[in-house]
């Protein structure tokens, strides 16, 4: 069994002990996908998980896109968040306004851990149910990202 096969199984492992319900990518066998509910006005995050052989890569996706017209709110929202965070970040694509909250768990010459797993995959959706009232206010173009964001952070 390859190091990637090792690391599938484990991560498939992981979401099996937690009865969450998943699927494999068709068109990529190493990309795990399911979307999550969470507490917040978003209501859930697609959760997209990449397994390699250098290690397990995490996105929860936001489930709105930015309009051009709050791009600049929603990113310095984004940018106050990401200021003290300590595993993983959030991510903003100008292209089209995706959001989405990143980890990566490096592994290339190691074997990980179940809870090395856990908080690669738990901590994207997480952060969008901590966040995720936030976001929407200012997806909407009603929020105040300095605000809001130390009102998040005081909790």
């Amino acid at each position: 069994m390859s190091h990637m096969e090792d690391l599938m199984r484990k991560t498939i492992e992981y979401l099996d002990s937690q009865n969450w319900h998943y699927k494999l990518n068709e068109n990529r066998s190493n990309v795990i996908e399911m979307s999550m509910g969470i507490k917040s006005k978003l209501k859930s995050v697609r959760m997209l998980i990449v397994v390699e052989e250098a290690g397990i890569q995490c996105f929860g996706v936001c489930p709105m896109n930015a309009s051009p017209d709050v791009y600049p709110q929603v990113v310095e929202f984004l940018t106050r968040a990401n200021y003290n965070l300590k595993v993983g970040k959030f991510e903003f694509d100008y292209n089209d306004g995706e959001i989405r909250y990143q980890t990566y768990l490096p592994c290339k010459e190691t074997d990980p851990h179940i809870k090395d797993i856990e908080r690669v995959v738990d901590v994207p959706f997480l952060m969008m149910q901590m966040y995720g009232d936030g976001l929407a206010k200012n997806l909407m173009g009603f929020g105040d990202p300095e605000n809001d964001i130390k009102a998040i952070e005081k909790k």
